[in-house]
């Protein structure tokens, strides 16, 4: 399978949507042990990756909610 020259917008919301899932088991994983660093660190990895992106959107004038992006990152995994 050859890789493109660009992300489409599809390839880009389904990127978002799996990095959210995977946020969102880190964020409950950590809730049930808050001194495993280990679970801490992976939680704020998360974060770090979706702010990222969200920010990045946002500079671009995109529609943060059609990403699934219109979220509280900082509440939910900061």
């Amino acid at each position: 399978m050859m890789m493109t020259e660009t992300l489409t917008r599809e390839g880009m919301k389904y990127i978002v949507a799996r990095l959210l899932d995977n946020a969102n088991d880190a964020a409950e994983e950590y809730s049930r042990d808050k001194d495993n660093k280990f679970q801490a660190g992976r939680r704020s990895a998360y974060y770090e990756m979706l702010d990222i992106l969200r920010t990045e959107l946002d500079v671009r004038d995109e529609d943060l909610k059609e990403f699934g992006l219109d979220i509280d990152l900082e509440g939910n995994f900061a």
